[in-house]
């Protein structure tokens, strides 16, 4: 009798097991279009069968199949490898986006660049040689001058646009990846909760915090591990975004250019930001401001100054010297004091500054100045009167006051307001300076010589590069920029499509293969219960003997 009682026992655990498989299957069949659902098996062990010729102890472990747990398909270095890779796209993405924007700030295509009215401003000094005298020349040279005035200020809010945007995303992103932490810190308890039973209770959940891992790729660079109770730590910028249930909220700070940092535990971890949409929006902005913004400022600057040069060493129509009346708004300068004291800065001589920002650092009682472009110390003659110190260099004088204590620093920047500052001085054509010698009707020497500066003068303050030379060079590197973004934009998305069939090909459903196993299962359903059947005929047989 027990050994009949052992096969129907046999055959009672043939039925769970296959129902428990079946159950799996029929939930991957139902999943099958699930976005990030990883296919499940479930795992089947036998039950070790000991010989009833034993002892009576044996009588206790017939055999049969046991359900070990429901396992999830899924490789955890691939994954990682998929964030990894998503957290490049989005970088590539976000900077691509950033950077079309620049290059189409930059497009001289067609009759509206910049390039266009700067040759229209030369053609206007042209004219003018050609008749000193004429009134109406000179009214189309200032007509002219306004226009490059009007497009290089356009092409400045152009960029500024596409910064403004890149530092709007940043605060939004900032927002996203903080819910993304909040909702993963979530997931993590209660993944913990159900950690060590084996029955795949947790399979959803797991399967939920790795899309929520995945968006999270798209917008910031983390490394990530797991620990023995199931819960994930993500680390961004050097610390802990999520630690078990914890989260660190990422925040912004705009800074002095009113761009936005990233911080972190009160630190500034903007630069330890690489990849993801903050990595591509932080590296695009820069990109928008070192080889957009700042060149354009530099180009301006370095017109004004040499136009004004030549225009104060001839003569106006009146024959008199135009030493007192620029053509353009001289150039202004952008000071700013990381100390108690205060700081004011003017321009001396334009002809002498070199367009380059400057620090000045006070330490051990004495200051110092340094080129920020170059980083080499700059000859200076300073002064000082009661609690007012002037500084005077390179065409530019500073004055300081106030208390100032050691290591505090000054900067002192001529390309901050150029373009904004940039504008026609002459309100009419009489003082343009078309002559170099006084009372000389018809001298047209000196605008012959604006005309050489502006086409061939290469100028100190833009490398030795001629005007023109420099603008094309902008023009050149932004659109080379913006199109290796998107060459980039392109290599990462065939590769992380490669890397998603890989996955797939190991975590996803196979709607063939869940046929074939629920086909299988269902056969040895019917075979368990047949077992049953049987053991039951004969059990009946004996009963009635």
């Amino acid at each position: 009798m027990g050994g009949l009682l052992s096969i129907l026992d046999i055959g009672n655990s043939a039925l769970f097991a296959s129902q428990a498989a079946m159950n799996t299957t029929s939930n991957n069949i139902a999943n099958a279009n699930t976005p990030g659902y990883d296919a499940e098996i479930t795992l089947l062990e036998p039950v070790d069968y000991v010989s009833l010729a034993g002892s009576n102890a044996n009588m206790n472990n017939p055999g049969g199949v046991t359900v070990a747990g429901v396992q999830r398909q899924y490789d955890s270095f691939l994954q990682k490898q998929i964030y990894q890779q998503q957290q490049s796209l989005s970088s590539s993405d976000s900077s691509s986006t950033i950077l079309s924007q620049l290059e189409q700030a930059f497009n001289e295509t067609g009759n509206t660049g910049l390039a266009t009215y700067f040759g229209n401003f030369v053609d206007s000094w042209q004219q003018v040689a050609d008749n000193p005298t004429d009134a109406s020349g000179r009214t189309v040279l200032l007509s002219n001058a306004q226009a490059l005035v009007g497009a290089a200020q356009e092409k400045q809010g152009a960029v500024q646009s596409a910064i403004k945007w890149a530092n709007d995303s940043i605060a939004q992103t900032v927002q996203t990846v903080n819910n993304l932490a909040s909702q993963i810190a979530d997931m993590n308890q209660q993944i913990a909760r159900m950690a060590g039973t084996g029955d795949g209770s947790d399979s959803q959940l797991r399967d939920e915090r790795d899309n929520l891992m995945n968006q999270l790729s798209q917008y910031v660079d983390f490394n990530s591990f797991e620990d023995s109770t199931g819960q994930v730590t993500i680390i961004t910028g050097m610390n802990d975004l999520v630690s078990g249930d914890h989260t660190e909220a990422l925040s912004v700070q705009p800074d002095s250019n009113g761009d936005n940092q990233l911080y972190m535990n009160g630190m500034n971890i903007t630069s330890s930001i690489q990849k993801g949409s903050l990595g591509g929006l932080i590296a695009g902005r820069s990109d928008a401001e070192t080889q957009g913004l700042a060149p354009l400022s530099r180009f301006v600057a370095a017109l004004v100054q040499q136009v004004n040069k030549i225009q104060e060493q001839g003569y106006d129509l009146n024959g008199n010297q135009a030493s007192g009346e620029p053509f353009f708004t001289p150039l202004s300068l952008y000071a700013t004091a990381n100390s108690q004291a205060s700081i004011t800065a003017s321009v001396t001589s334009e002809s002498q500054l070199t367009l380059d920002a400057y620090n000045i650092a006070y330490s051990g009682g004495s200051y110092s100045v340094t080129d920020s472009n170059t980083g080499q110390s700059v000859t200076a003659s300073v002064t000082t009167s009661g609690t007012t110190t002037t500084i005077s260099f390179d065409g530019i004088q500073a004055e300081i006051t106030g208390t100032v204590n050691s290591g505090d620093t000054f900067s002192i920047n001529p390309l901050k307001n150029a373009v904004n500052n940039f504008g026609v001085a002459l309100t009419d054509g009489s003082p343009v300076a078309a002559a170099q010698s006084a009372n000389v009707p018809g001298d047209n020497s000196n605008a012959l010589a604006m005309m050489n500066m502006l086409q061939n003068g290469q100028v100190a303050g833009l490398g030795g590069e001629t005007l023109m030379d420099y603008y094309k060079g902008i023009v050149s590197t932004t659109g080379a920029l913006s199109s290796a973004a998107s060459d980039s934009e392109t290599f990462n998305s065939n590769l992380l499509d490669q890397l998603n069939q890989q996955r797939d090909s190991i975590s996803g459903v196979s709607l063939d293969q869940e046929t074939v196993n629920l086909i299988k299962y269902q056969r040895a359903y019917e075979a368990g219960a047949k077992v049953i059947e049987t053991t039951n005929e004969l059990l009946t047989t004996l009963m009635n003997i």
